[in-house]
């Protein structure tokens, strides 16, 4: 079982593993019962593949399985659709902060859209590199998990190398955050106002999409955490952790959360409005 899949999938894995080979020789025969291609068979036995409700119910009969049995497999596979690790073990299980930065851009290279919602501060994908440094060098950041200076300066490089995807056709960026994104501030004023003007000339981008829902609007959720939704699941971040969600009614739940939020945000022209006069309250903030 390859060292990266977490726990609860790696579980299911080994039950549906034992259910076959208490009827069928090897994966192959299994393969070919069901009209499978081998390595479908391969990828779920080894926790590789996120596992559907039909896939088991397939499996549950081919194997001659009883109904407990199926619903055991039904309640692993819910466990499994909900993953949660901290970020000092997603450290350890890529290899290093650097390698889970680039299982990240992974993640966004094989996705058509990306939309994520932030409500009190500028989502990695659309950074500079300068926000990008003072978030991560934050007490609070990855520093917290014994990451060195020198492995934030290599974070940050991979994160700029991400946001490839911005100018890409193949793939579509929502971004959505709260007016207060536009004042918090990591370090300098100075790198704030980077960040904002690097905001207005991303609003030109025909596959990126940014939204800010200002103060004076209805906030349409609970402004409690910030999530990214790709093709077909939601990650959500903490201080310390990450959760990923793959169940479809949870991910719908969340679709609709944001939809909510593209349509009380403000985007284009009056998204400029909205930086410029914030960049014009910071500086005369920052006047001495």
């Amino acid at each position: 079982m390859p060292a990266s899949i977490p726990p609860r999938r790696a579980l299911l894995a080994r039950r549906l593993r034992e259910l076959r080979a208490a009827v069928f020789p090897s994966g192959s025969a299994l393969a070919r019962h069901l009209g499978w291609h081998q390595t479908r068979v391969s990828k779920l036995e080894q926790g590789t593949q996120r596992v559907t409700d039909d896939d088991l119910r397939q499996w549950a009969e081919a194997v001659g399985a009883s109904e407990e049995q199926l619903d055991e497999l039904y309640t692993l596979a819910s466990a499994a659709r909900v993953e949660y690790a901290t970020f000092q073990q997603r450290y350890q299980r890529h290899g290093g902060a650097v390698a889970e930065q680039e299982t990240t851009a992974q993640a966004d290279a094989v996705s058509t859209r990306i939309a994520e919602f932030q409500p009190a501060m500028v989502p990695g994908i659309v950074q500079t590199a300068a926000y990008a440094r003072e978030v991560l060098a934050h007490p609070c950041g990855p520093v917290a998990s014994g990451v060195s200076s020198e492995e934030i300066d290599h974070v940050v490089g991979k994160r700029m190398e991400r946001q490839h995807v911005l100018y890409h056709p193949r793939h579509k960026i929502q971004v959505v955050m709260g007016e207060a994104a536009l004042f918090t501030r990591f370090g300098t004023t100075e790198t704030l106002l980077g960040q904002l003007d690097r905001l207005l000339a991303l609003t030109g981008l025909a596959e990126v999409e940014v939204g800010v829902v200002p103060f004076a609007v209805t906030m349409p959720i609970f402004p409690l955490t910030n999530f990214l939704l790709y093709d077909d699941h939601v990650l959500i971040e903490s201080m310390t952790a990450q959760q990923r969600l793959d169940s479809p009614e949870e991910v719908a739940a969340y679709e609709e959360h944001f939809k909510q939020l593209r349509e009380a945000a403000v985007m284009g022209d009056e998204l400029a409005t909205l930086l410029h006069r914030v960049m014009g309250c910071l500086r005369v903030r920052d006047t001495p």
